[in-house]
């Protein structure tokens, strides 16, 4: 069926090529990624028994946290690399309730530790699908192996239940799908993804942004 995905930031739109479109709204961005399935369930609270950041710090540097005005890729002014948060006790809500796909998700296996794999994984766009994003140090990190075959193994999962795999490497979003990788250069929390589907084979994905839809 052709049909839009819509998520909270930004959106991605799945278009084929009989020009009809549907949209629907997923209201809860989760989803874990399973061996042979993909399922939207209530996101995770709580690590898995016996994991634990340590002194695994990754997300502190790649993730972006506005409510203390932090970017992208850089590393936390409360941050202590390898140790920990400073305001601990006081961090954000949005540090609070952040969990990596390491933590929450069995199919990762120890080589997934961020410190380890030097990527962060985290929920997708609009709930459906998984995004890894390497540390800027190591913007080909993805490409290693064990980690490039299993990206591509779950694109292959992804793609059949309507879900998106990408890679955030540097300053550039890259959707992974069986046919191949797409670049897509800066994408904005707002900009839209465009996915173009001849039936069922993906043949191109494209940016919207957010300027262009309010112009």
């Amino acid at each position: 069926m052709c049909g839009t995905r819509s998520q909270i930031h930004g959106e991605v739109r799945r278009v084929c090529t009989d020009n009809v479109t549907m949209r629907s709204r997923l209201r809860d961005p989760l989803t874990t990624i399973g061996i042979t399935r993909m399922d939207r369930v209530p996101a995770p609270t709580e690590p898995l028994p016996g994991r634990s950041c340590g002194g695994c710090t990754l997300c502190c540097k790649v993730m972006a946290v506005p409510e203390i005005n932090k970017p992208r890729g850089a590393w936390c002014t409360y941050c202590v690399p390898g140790t920990g948060c400073r305001i601990y006790s006081d961090r954000p809500n949005g540090c609070r309730t952040f969990l990596c796909g390491w933590l929450t998700n069995p199919r990762f296996g120890a080589e997934w530790k961020p410190d380890r794999s030097k990527i962060v994984i985290t929920v997708g766009r609009d709930g459906n699908g998984l995004c890894f994003q390497c540390d800027p140090g190591y913007p080909e990190a993805w490409r290693k192996q064990p980690y490039y075959s299993q990206i591509k193994s779950l694109a292959a999962i992804a793609i059949r239940h309507s879900g998106i795999i990408s890679v955030h490497s540097a300053r550039n979003t890259i959707v992974v799908a069986p046919e191949g990788e797409f670049a897509l250069g800066e994408v904005g929390e707002s900009d839209e993804i465009v996915q173009e589907f001849t039936g069922d084979r993906l043949v191109g994905v494209r940016v919207i942004k957010a300027s262009e839809n309010y112009s």
